[in-house]
């Protein structure tokens, strides 16, 4: 610190020690010499005095960093008296969250109370605004972010008058309906909570607003409202609800009954919590499993209870599902630890289903597919089970052959689907015409027990949609873990929408952004720090956010065999998901071309009609069924293309009792109007994409607007996608600048991190 004392421009000048005096110290960019206690220092070229219509003013400079902010380093004379207050002057110009660390690195407010502080939402006005913070006793070293133009800091002992941020109107508006949620702090560990929760409600949503934001996503938790069995206090949410509305805001509620958190004191205390137990370690984890009917009862009358009191309220814009799991998703308890009153949970990915009730719906589920115990026993290799009663769910590592194991993990994951498909009949029959969007978190490991492919299918019967909630920075990660769904979406006929899993950069929110524009999604959220913690984020979003009015439907010829039945019986398709095999093989296709990818639940529906090409990848196991559908598919006209690797005694394509004959019929011309086209299997995944590439744009019966796309030159971390109007959507998703030669002749200079409609 001693070398930037030494760099400042400013002089340090004690406290003000009169009595009468309120001011305890002062800086001003009109006046720099003449500050007294405050030094504003001057890291590098970190910041410059300038002029500007509404006078000088102090310029910081712009970061290239994605997860770092510019700051404003503040250091005062004496450390801060209790009850000291920092009011900063600033050009209201741009968007952002002004933040105040008393320490370097500290971020959000250094701990200072929402209603501590106010005038923090940066909203574009180009006038002189002021910022306020409580000051924590004895601070010295003070950084500010979020602030472009700082015009002034005082010090003062006395409490500023509150200024309520003005309001703005949205910089855009979309032009046909899509859901634009942010969090915005209203969530509360406790009821104690809601006097911080209104003052952050009012401290941010002036800036969700601003940025074309139309919708407020809190959680709605069990405990805060049944607090004594059968009596509903929704008095913490009305309140939510009316600062929404204060704000022109609406309100998209997650509805937590299921998560160890949010259950109430008499519930959880009670002999009807079942808890769920893993089959690993034997131990049960608070959250309350799904393999009992206790909660049943308790959840459905919930669901009624918040349809009767919100149900006709137009500031409700939707709702989200919280089933079961530790964060209120679609999946078992794989993660986290949100425990109940803030107590540790065992979670990890590992199989749920140690208790009493699993173990009775596996015998259930065995029984309606086996006429004999006998039958099963042959089935699975051989197994000695003496009676049904003797068969308890076991880890599918131990499994004596691919039947049994494809049994137990598909039971695993239905079983899960079933779940969430009654929360979500439940909640339709409390609000009938409320838009209702089951929660599906993971990347498909077995374990996390979410079938993005099921789940979309169950909610699309029900008109309401998929939000997906697994989304980080990598755009290729985004899209193998959203397709599933989005394509399942476009068949079935699910409303589509996406969630970050975390913390986002520029780089999350551009590509985020990208993946709504080319599935024609209906929902995106936000937490409010994947843009407000990155000064870049919010440029990128500002930039970029009016591209949703042209988002569309893709136009896609090709599908991507999903391998279903590979994953439940081979950890390495997709268990480890930075190391996964399909994966692997999904991240370099995508960079050749788009694509969606095709279930096998889809294919049994009907969904290869939609395509010209079928493209198996990873995952050479399926059920017969599937390969007949696939066969008829084939003889109508479809090509399918397939890496053989030569001299492997694997069966090619095959069901789960290793069955080849309807592949070995394809392979031996045997395939009616349609093609089998293999490629001869090399180590390195480079040249089967480059097969593909060439392949796809020669083949006549690829629409000629694909066929032109795969012709573009361009960087391997550059995305294409054609929409359905013709419409060629480019994501240059590196570090350097990327050019872009298109057929024809045109070139294209896309700056990193950008999006481009030609």
């Amino acid at each position: 610190m001693a070398s930037l004392r030494l760099s400042c421009l400013l002089l340090t000048f004690p406290f003000a020690t009169a009595a009468i005096a309120a001011d305890l110290a002062q800086w001003s960019a009109a006046a720099p010499a003449k500050a007294a206690g405050v030094q504003l220092l001057k890291q590098g070229e970190a910041w410059t005095l300038e002029s500007s219509p509404a006078g000088a003013v102090a310029a910081i400079k712009p970061l290239h960093d994605y997860y770092r902010r510019a700051t404003y380093a503040l250091q005062l004379a004496q450390p801060s008296p209790d009850g000291a207050w920092l009011v900063l002057s600033y050009l209201d110009k741009g968007y952002g969250l002004i933040t105040l660390g008393t320490r370097a690195g500290r971020r959000g407010g250094g701990g200072i109370r929402a209603q501590d502080q106010w005038g923090v939402a940066r909203l574009n006005t180009g006038k002189i605004r002021r910022a306020v913070f409580r000051l924590p006793q004895g601070s010295t070293e003070l950084h500010l972010a979020g602030i472009t133009h700082l015009s002034g800091v005082t010090v003062t002992d006395q409490k500023p008058p509150y200024e309520a941020a003005p309001r703005v109107e949205p910089f855009f508006k979309p032009d046909r309906p899509i859901d634009l949620v942010i969090n915005s702090g209203a969530d509360a560990s406790t009821l104690d909570g809601l006097e911080n929760s209104l003052a952050n409600l009012r401290n941010l949503l002036p800036l969700g607003r601003a940025l074309g934001f139309n919708g407020v996503e809190s959680y709605v938790k069990w405990n805060f409202v049944e607090r004594e069995r059968g009596v509903f206090d929704w008095s913490f949410y009305d309140a939510v609800v009316a600062e929404c509305q204060r704000h022109g805001m609406r309100w998209f509620p997650l509805i937590i009954v299921g998560s160890a958190y949010a259950l109430p004191d008499w519930f959880f205390n009670s002999p009807e919590h079942f808890r769920y137990q893993c089959l690993e370690h034997g131990l049960e984890t608070d959250i309350p499993t799904i393999f009992h009917d206790a909660q049943v009862k308790y959840v459905r009358r919930f669901l009624q209870e918040f349809g009767k009191h919100y149900g006709a309220n137009p500031a409700l814009q939707g709702i989200r599902l919280g089933p079961t799991a530790n964060y209120g998703e679609a999946q078992y308890p794989a993660t986290g630890n949100w425990g109940y009153k803030g107590q540790p949970l065992h979670t990890h990915l590992g199989y749920w289903v140690g208790d009493d009730g699993a173990a009775v719906a596996f015998r259930e589920r065995l029984r309606s597919r086996y006429a004999t115990i006998g039958d099963l026993n042959k089935a699975w290799g051989g197994a000695r089970y003496p009676s049904f009663e003797a068969v308890k769910p076991f880890l599918p590592i131990t499994a004596l052959n691919q039947r049994m194991r494809q049994d137990f993990s598909t039971w695993y994951m239905d079983a899960m689907t079933e779940w969430c498909d009654k929360w979500a009949k439940w909640a339709r029959a409390a609000m009938p015409d409320i838009p209702i969007y089951q929660s599906s978190g993971g990347w498909g490991a077995v374990e996390i027990g979410t079938d993005y492919i099921a789940h979309t299918k169950s909610i699309a019967a029900l008109k309401g949609g998929i939000r997906l909630t697994n989304e980080n920075d990598s755009y290729v990660n985004n899209f193998c873990v959203t397709r599933p769904a989005a394509s399942a979406a476009r068949f079935y006929g699910a409303m589509f929408g996406t969630e970050p899993a975390g913390f986002g950069s520029r780089r999350g929110v551009m590509n985020r952004l990208y993946n709504i524009i080319t599935n024609d999604g209906r929902h995106l959220f936000f937490y409010q720090g994947n843009l407000y913690d990155n000064d870049q984020a919010i440029d990128g979003w500002v930039a970029n956010a009016p591209l949703l009015n042209q988002r569309a439907r893709p136009m896609v010829d090709v599908g991507v065999f999903y391998p279903d039945t590979a994953n439940k019986l081979d950890d390495a398709i997709m268990r480890h998901l930075r190391g996964s095999t399909f994966f692997h093989a999904a991240y370099a296709m995508r960079s050749v071309m788009d694509y969606d990818f095709v279930g096998e639940q889809m294919i049994l529906d009907g969904a290869l009609d939609r395509f010209k090409v079928l493209v198996i990848l990873e995952g050479r196991v399926t059920e017969q069924a599937v390969l007949e559908k696939m066969d008829q598919w084939i003889r109508a006209g479809g090509i399918l293309i397939f890496p053989l690797r030569v001299g492997s005694r694997t069966p090619p394509l095959a069901s789960v009792e290793e069955d080849a004959s309807i592949f070995e019929r394809w392979k031996s011309g045997d395939t009616g109007k349609g093609r089998l086209m293999i490629y001869e299997w090399h180590p390195e995944l480079k040249y089967y994409m480059a097969y593909l590439r060439k392949t796809l744009r020669d083949l006549p019966a690829i629409r000629p607007e694909i066929r032109r796309a795969l012709a573009i030159e361009k960087p391997e971390d550059t995305y294409w996608s054609v929409l359905a109007n013709g419409k060629l959507v480019l994501l240059s998703y590196g570090d350097d600048p990327a050019i872009v030669r298109l057929p024809g002749g045109k070139t294209l200079r896309m700056e990193p991190y950008t999006i481009a409609i030609n």
